[in-house]
C-alpha cells in the first residue's frame, strides 16, 4: 500500500511537469507543431512508464535481490530519462547553449538553419535576440516582427522586439512593445525583465 502512495506522489508529481511543459510551450500548439510539442513531453512521459512498472517490477522480484532490482530498475530509468531529454531538440540546447557563452552569432545561424527547415515563430523571436545580443538591432527588429506576425501572442517576440526598438532609439514604441508583454503569453521571468526595461526606459 506504501508502495502505492508512493507511486501516485510520483506521478502527480510528473503531472505537475507536464502542465509546466504545456504552459512553456503553447506557442508550439497555436502553431500546430503538435510534433514538437509532443517530443517535449517525452521525457516526462517516458518516466511515468516506468513509475507505474515499478510496483510490478518490486513483485516479481524475491527478498534476497529486492535491494538490487530497486537500485538497477531506478538506475536505468534514470538513465534512460537522461537520454531521452538530451535527445529533445538537440539544435535548440546548442543555440541556447552558444548564447549563454557569448556565441551570438553561432546561436544565430543555428537559428537560421532552424527556421529553414521549421519556421516557428518562438525561432524568429531566439533569432532576433541573438541579432540584438551582437549588436545588428535591424536584423532583430526584422526577426522580431516576423515572429509577431506568425503569433502575435508571443510574449517574448514583444520582448525581444523591444530590446532592438530601444537600440534604434524608438523609446515609445518599445515602451508600448514591453507593455504588450503583460497582455500575451508570458512568465513571470519574462514578466520580470519587462518591468525592469521598461524602468530603464523611464530613466532616460
Amino acid at each position: 500500500m506504501n508502495l502505492l502512495y508512493s507511486t501516485l506522489a510520483a506521478l502527480a508529481v510528473l503531472g505537475l511537469f507536464v502542465v509546466l511543459i504545456w504552459r512553456q510551450n503553447r506557442d508550439l500548439l497555436r502553431a500546430r507543431a503538435y510534433r514538437d510539442f509532443f517530443l517535449r513531453l517525452i521525457p516526462p512521459l517516458s518516466t511515468a512508464v516506468f513509475v507505474v512498472g515499478l510496483p510490478l517490477v518490486l513483485r516479481l522480484a524475491t527478498v534476497e535481490n529486492y535491494g538490487a532490482v530497486l537500485l538497477a530498475y531506478l538506475a536505468g530509468a534514470a538513465l534512460l530519462t537522461a537520454i531521452i531529454s538530451r535527445s529533445v531538440a538537440p539544435e535548440e540546447r546548442r543555440a541556447v547553449s552558444a548564447f549563454r557563452k557569448g556565441e551570438y552569432e553561432k546561436a544565430a545561424a543555428i537559428y537560421e538553419d532552424l527556421i529553414s527547415r521549421r519556421p516557428l515563430a518562438r525561432h524568429y523571436s531566439a533569432l532576433a535576440a541573438c541579432m540584438d545580443a551582437a549588436g545588428n538591432p535591424h536584423a532583430a527588429l526584422e526577426a522580431a516582427e516576423r515572429a509577431i506576425k506568425q503569433d502575435p501572442r508571443l510574449g517574448i517576440a514583444y520582448y525581444n522586439r523591444a530590446s532592438a526598438l530601444a537600440a534604434l532609439g524608438e523609446r515609445r514604441r518599445a515602451r508600448s512593445d514591453l507593455e504588450m508583454v503583460f497582455r500575451t503569453d508570458s512568465n513571470r521571468r519574462l514578466r520580470r525583465a519587462a518591468e525592469e526595461a521598461l524602468r530603464s526606459l523611464e530613466k532616460v
